[in-house]
């Protein structure tokens, strides 16, 4: 199994090679590896302390980064490595301050392993939720540096888990602990011969938390909402707009933030909507009344979701849902589409009753008829922030079973 595992990563990496003369992604993928390898022929990084956390991409690393946030407080003379599989992560934030360091991570293989680890000989490393390079954890390992897998979540269907997969269920002991997010992933864990899993929760819910008690001050959007409630639509993907479109209520407002910001996505949704809009970046040259606005920029989301009353969140008529703790955090319960089975945080958010999954626009406007509803509002907007606030407390567990390692170097 080994070996077959080594031949798939030497043609994941051919392949990847080969799709990079159509896809930009997968170009990104393959430059932005050439473009680091000058780091490992150098040698100022090796006589530093480094705490290395690995992402897939921007959804590990929202789980990560309460952790990397509370290590810099905490332990601030360690410095940290911050590497992602995927160029969605990496491009993101590639600046992202609280990190010493940002990089890909090289491609799984003997060499590029060795490199990487002489290079920066991690004191600590931590990998986020399903991140699993076998050859790292080998060599991680066999040089007994603690390793940690925090915010995990197991199925069934996973490898680990089949008749086939001893060789991969061995390598879940290359991690000095694991955290999980819920008791069936412990028992999961359990069932594979792994006994010493700690269900901590998901650390998201810490950094979400947090980030809603201090939302930035928005006057423009404020006045633009003149008293009225309003639907946030965040992370919208086209087949989002079909379901939310057309959209009016005469005593509420809609903010859509799509996903992606480019001017023919903005046109697509102007389109759409059929009715009055304004995009924000006007809003701020010329203020006007309309009964939507949208964002046509990225970071205001969390803070626009403080100024809601409901929420729409998109993904789940596509490749998965996008992030529903900001808006609970904030106070507003959320729909969302049927897409949303491995997001464990949609289960238990719809199971207590605030949110709901929809299928189509009739069901969309039936919900918003529901929840929209003064009394009702106002009831869920008190669960949904309870929701979340009770799940607090990962972050502190995590670090719990990680400092006394560090203290111990």
């Amino acid at each position: 199994m080994k070996w077959i595992y080594k031949t798939g990563i030497f043609l994941y990496g051919i392949a990847i090679k080969i799709a990079a003369f159509k896809s930009a992604k997968a170009r990104n993928w393959v430059q932005g590896r050439l473009d680091q390898l000058h780091i490992f022929d150098s040698v100022e990084y090796r006589n530093d302390d480094w705490v290395w956390f690995h992402c897939a991409s921007l959804g590990e690393f929202e789980q990560g980064r309460p952790v990397m946030e509370e290590l810099r407080r905490k332990a601030p003379h360690y410095k940290i490595l911050l590497t992602f599989f995927s160029p969605s992560g990496f491009e993101v934030r590639k600046t992202y301050p609280g990190a010493d360091l940002v990089l890909y991570l090289p491609l799984d293989t003997e060499s590029n392993v060795e490199m990487f680890l002489q290079t920066f000989q991690p004191k600590l490393a931590i990998f986020i939720k399903y991140e699993f390079w076998f050859g790292y954890l080998d060599a991680l390992k066999k040089k007994n540096i603690p390793t940690f897998l925090i915010s995990a979540r197991f199925r069934s269907d996973q490898i680990f888990f089949q008749f086939y997969g001893a060789w991969f269920r061995k390598h879940l002991d290359c991690f000095t602990e694991i955290h999980v997010q819920d008791e069936d992933s412990n028992k999961l864990l359990k069932s594979a011969g792994y006994h010493t899993g700690i269900v901590s929760g998901d650390s998201r819910y810490d950094r979400v938390y947090s980030n809603a008690q201090n939302p930035q001050s928005l006057p423009l959007i404020e006045n633009w909402l003149q008293g009225r409630k309003v639907l946030i639509a965040g992370s919208t993907w086209p087949e989002d707009d079909s379901v939310i479109f057309p959209w009016h209520s005469e005593y509420w407002a809609l903010i859509v933030a799509p996903h992606e910001i480019s001017e023919h996505r903005i046109q697509a949704i102007e389109s759409s909507c059929g009715t009055t809009s304004i995009r924000y970046s006007d809003l701020m040259k010329e203020p006007k009344q309309s009964h939507v606005l949208i964002l046509d920029n990225v970071g205001m989301l969390l803070s626009v979701y403080a100024l809601g009353n409901l929420a729409y969140v998109g993904g789940a008529f596509g490749k998965g849902l996008h992030n529903i703790l900001e808006p609970a955090a904030c106070g507003l319960p959320v729909i969302f589409g049927p897409k949303h089975k491995k997001f464990l945080e949609a289960a238990d958010l719809i199971e207590y009753q605030g949110a709901q999954s929809i299928s189509n626009h009739r069901e969309f406007q039936t919900r918003f008829s529901e929840f929209g509803e003064p009394d009702v509002n106002e009831e869920k907007k008190d669960l949904c922030s309870r929701f979340v606030k009770d799940r607090t407390g990962a972050t502190e567990m995590i670090m719990k079973s990680i400092m006394p390692y560090l203290k111990n170097i």
